[in-house]
């Protein structure tokens, strides 16, 4: 079996990433997004992972959806902030507003 193509962006990264931190191959993720042909949406997933098209808004959401991640964890910039995006996801509403409060005490200097 090939190996498959590294991806190129971080989107892909991280869409990769997620997804085999599900275990779901390319064709399962698509289908969770309702893509109904396995061949089709496995090709796409593939593409999306290596870089070679981006997924349109609503589809890089229902991606996050499906994997439990925010859409914004595919974007982040460094690992670290990829990290905190996804802890802070993990929070009720009213936690993630405490955490934002302690971080900006933090960055001002008052921890």
């Amino acid at each position: 079996m090939p190996k498959p193509k590294p991806p190129t962006t971080l989107f892909g990264k991280r869409l990769r990433g997620a997804r085999t931190a599900a275990g779901w191959t390319q064709a399962e993720l698509a289908r969770r997004i309702g893509m109904v042909d396995p061949v089709a949406g496995a090709a796409r997933m593939s593409r999306y992972e290596t870089g070679e098209h981006e997924p349109d808004l609503a589809t890089a959401q229902a991606l996050a959806k499906a994997l439990g991640v925010p859409a914004a964890y595919f974007h982040a910039t460094s690992e670290v902030m990829a990290d905190v995006i996804l802890l802070v996801a993990k929070l009720p509403a009213a936690k993630q507003k405490e955490a934002l409060e302690r971080l900006k005490e933090f960055v001002k200097g008052k921890s």
